[in-house]
């Protein structure tokens, strides 16, 4: 990962992963900001020039750093569930990323105060076990070399065994740990999705010869078929991408699968229209329900029931979760 501007925010410079971040890239121009808004939510930002050309904001995350888990995001059937955001956006450029509606750039935010992460995460802790998704708004495993947030994420979760932290990317990262409660959670998508709207994430082929290692190192490992994009030989592509798992991994070894058709709230669909006019994937003639733009409701039910009984040849129904 190379950015060749990173923006600094000044009461970043006392923490110790700035300087780290920092002389991992010798080469970039360094910028001395006040606050990550200031550049990070500025008006009238190019987007889809910046994917081209990202640029990284160090900074201090002051306010909530722990949230409630949405209604358009799994569960997995834990009570207490919630979603940190210790990075903002992502280095993969995924054409049907809520991601694109939610923030008005395509610039990378790094926080480095995780010791008040930390704290957060104990003082909910008190209060019972909690589920934490952590790479939600981004992908802490792809950007770990530069960040460490990963490590930071399991070494919480190997300190405090009521904490059960979920790491989910589209990378081919190589597991060499077997954390009981931390589950690295694969998304997998049929190549053709890949080739058309995930551009720089690793090969569908190279994340499933990822899952199965992990497996064999003993890690939890979730997979995720999710989000489910209606493409025009759809039926085809999930049958030979499920097959395709299925010749490679265990099954009976998973924690648990996913099983989701595409949805966004509504909101960030109109903003991904506004910053991605050329979009094919935000321009689609979405179905809105209580607020969140999915298929067609014939549609949609027809794809998450295929999709799921292809699944079912490999696995009980009870390891599966759906979104609705």
């Amino acid at each position: 990962m190379r950015f060749t501007h990173i923006y600094v925010e000044e009461k970043a410079f006392e923490y110790p992963l700035t300087g780290k971040i920092l002389n991992k890239l010798p080469g970039a121009s360094v910028i001395r900001i006040k606050h990550y808004k200031d550049v990070f939510d500025r008006k009238r930002q190019n987007a889809v020039a910046q994917k081209e050309n990202q640029s990284l904001i160090i900074a201090v995350r002051d306010g909530n750093r722990i949230f409630k888990g949405a209604p358009v995001c799994q569960s997995f059937g834990q009570k207490n569930f919630y979603y940190s955001s210790s990075m903002m956006n992502c280095p993969f450029d995924c054409e049907y990323c809520y991601l694109k509606g939610m923030y008005p750039t395509s610039n990378m935010v790094v926080f480095v105060n995780l010791e008040d992460y930390r704290k957060d995460v104990e003082d909910k802790l008190s209060e019972g076990p909690m589920y934490v998704c952590a790479s939600y708004d981004t992908d802490l495993l792809a950007m770990n070399g530069l960040t460490g947030h990963a490590d930071f994420w399991k070494e919480m979760a190997l300190s405090h065994e009521d904490l059960l932290v979920e790491l989910r990317t589209k990378a081919a990262i190589d597991v060499k740990d077997s954390i009981p409660n931390v589950i690295y959670a694969f998304t997998l998508s049929p190549e053709e999705v890949v080739a058309s709207y995930e551009r720089s994430t690793a090969s569908v082929s190279s994340r499933i010869n990822a899952a199965s290692k992990a497996l064999s190192q003993g890690a939890k490992v979730r997979l995720c078929f999710d989000p489910i994009i209606k493409i025009s030989n759809w039926e085809d592509a999930y049958r030979n991408l499920i097959e395709e798992c299925a010749s490679k991994i265990d099954f009976s070894k998973l924690t648990d699968i996913s099983v989701g058709t595409f949805r966004i709230s509504s909101d960030y669909l109109n903003k991904m229209r506004k910053s991605f006019p050329d979009s094919e994937v935000a321009w689609y003639p979405y179905f809105i329900k209580d607020g969140v733009a999915q298929y067609e409701p014939d549609t949609d039910k027809r794809m998450q029931e295929y999709v799921l009984d292809l699944v079912c040849k490999y696995t009980e129904r009870e390891k599966i979760f759906t979104w609705n």
